[in-house]
């Protein structure tokens, strides 16, 4: 692991890990599928789009569109230098042309001047190739300043009318990125879309900056800094930069999740006996109510849908496991079981899955389980993955991966199981840590 997560976010785990060489014999009945992609992605042929306004054309709508598609591992788009027609309007389709190329969907498209008002209009029309029919058109406002983001909502379009999923191409991410300047390093808690684009600093600081979370409404981001010299939880409002420390306490504070409203956090901090333990801090009026009660480590919590279920990461059993509580009745149950080390919890949008780390064959591993049916895939091949985030809908999981002596963020998707980079501007000497998914983009023409 990364150097400032594991002192900072998981000091605590570090003993579990020296003992878990050798310990894979112990994966030997747990009902686990390790893929490498679905066997047919769906083909698509994304056409690329005529334009019909004056300027320089800074944006490839048809390439933005097939490398969201692309991602998601359902979909695999025919490479521009394979299309053996570009038609822009539905008449110029000849159909058996794409049949005999193996597509099951074309999508063609322009953007022209809206005819009322300032702006453009993105006219994108999609069709079902071996029916020969059209399943779907918009003609979407945008202008140039926002033509990226309107591809991403096309990807959206087409994403759920294909899948029956909610889409995850209009959302932001947030990280923290570190940054190597002689003996010390420079911390900037980075906002930016979901593919890396549009990435800004919201804080930069020269002291450490982990576990961001965005609020449910995306408008405000909670993070840990250690400016003062200790862990300290701030809240940020993204608009105006204005931040609020919300829980400096003697010890810990740490792994800040906002509830389902949004009026209040989910924290990590030192209990009475010095242990680690999750409380409920009220963002209204200041109290903290502690929520576990058990002795040794309690942390990392991640919230169900509705908010009266948490997932979070505990030793109380002997070994880093992930357990599951109901807050108001106090009821707790045990949710993995196999292996020596299982942690840091997501939960997607619907409740029915869970993303974590595992340790399987000396390797840290991101994992999904199906809470249903209780079957664990492993996604990623390690060897040193961490910080699973869902995105909206559940499609695809953000994660923290090592790479070549630095830690990178990567995409995978939880039904095709391709791994895509985040392209991100990076130095060859920083890291990018503590990864989250947010919500919808502001301004998405939803």
């Amino acid at each position: 692991m990364n150097q400032l997560t594991s002192v900072l976010r998981r000091a605590s785990w570090v003993f579990f890990i020296v003992t878990l060489v050798g310990a894979h014999a112990a994966w030997a009945s747990l009902r686990i599928q390790i893929t490498r992609g679905i066997r047919v992605a769906t083909p698509i042929a994304i056409i690329p789009f005529a334009w019909k306004v004056p300027g320089p054309h800074r944006v490839a709508v048809a390439d933005v569109i097939a490398h969201d598609l692309s991602r998601t591992g359902l979909f695999k788009a025919l490479p521009r230098h394979d299309l053996i027609q570009r038609p822009t309007r539905p008449g110029a389709i000849n159909f058996l042309n794409w049949k005999a190329l193996g597509m099951d969907y074309l999508v063609i498209g322009h953007i022209q001047p809206r005819q009322e008002g300032p702006g453009w209009l993105l006219i994108f029309h999609l069709y079902n190739v071996p029916a020969g029919n059209q399943v779907l058109a918009y003609a979407v406002p945008t202008s140039p300043k926002r033509l990226r983001l309107t591809a991403h909502y096309v990807s959206d379009l087409i994403f759920q009318k294909l899948t029956g999923q909610k889409a995850p191409f209009t959302s932001r991410i947030a990280y923290v990125e570190s940054k190597a300047i002689g003996l010390t390093h420079r911390y900037r808690l980075m906002v930016a879309d979901y593919d890396g684009h549009r990435a800004r600093a919201v804080l930069r600081s020269s002291h450490p900056i982990v576990s961001p979370d965005f609020s449910p409404g995306g408008n405000r981001i909670a993070y840990v800094s250690f400016a003062s010299g200790f862990p300290a939880i701030y809240v940020q409002n993204l608009k105006t930069g204005q931040r609020r420390r919300v829980l400096a306490r003697t010890g810990l504070n740490e792994t800040p999740v906002f509830t389902p409203g949004g009026h209040a956090l989910l924290v990590t901090v030192s209990g009475s006996g010095g242990n680690a333990e999750i409380g409920r801090l009220d963002l209204q009026n200041g109290l903290l109510r502690i929520l576990t009660h058990t002795p040794g480590i309690n942390t990392e919590p991640a919230w169900f849908p509705g908010g009266r279920r948490m997932a979070f990461t505990s030793d109380r059993g002997g070994s880093a496991e992930i357990y599951v509580k109901h807050v108001h009745s106090g009821r707790t149950r045990r949710l993995t079981f196999k292996g020596h080390y299982n942690a840091a919890p997501a939960v997607s949008s619907t409740g029915g899955f869970i993303a974590y780390v595992a340790r399987l064959e000396g390797l840290l591993r991101i994992a999904r389980m199906n809470l249903k049916t209780g079957v664990i895939r492993i996604l990623t091949p390690g060897p040193l993955d961490d910080s699973p985030s869902f995105a909206p809908g559940g499609a695809l999981i953000l994660f923290s991966a090592w790479q070549r002596g630095r830690r990178i963020l990567e995409t995978v998707s939880t039904r095709g199981h391709t791994i895509w980079p985040v392209r991100l501007p990076l130095g060859p000497k920083d890291s990018v840590t503590t990864p989250i998914w947010g919500p919808d983009l502001p301004g998405t023409p939803h």
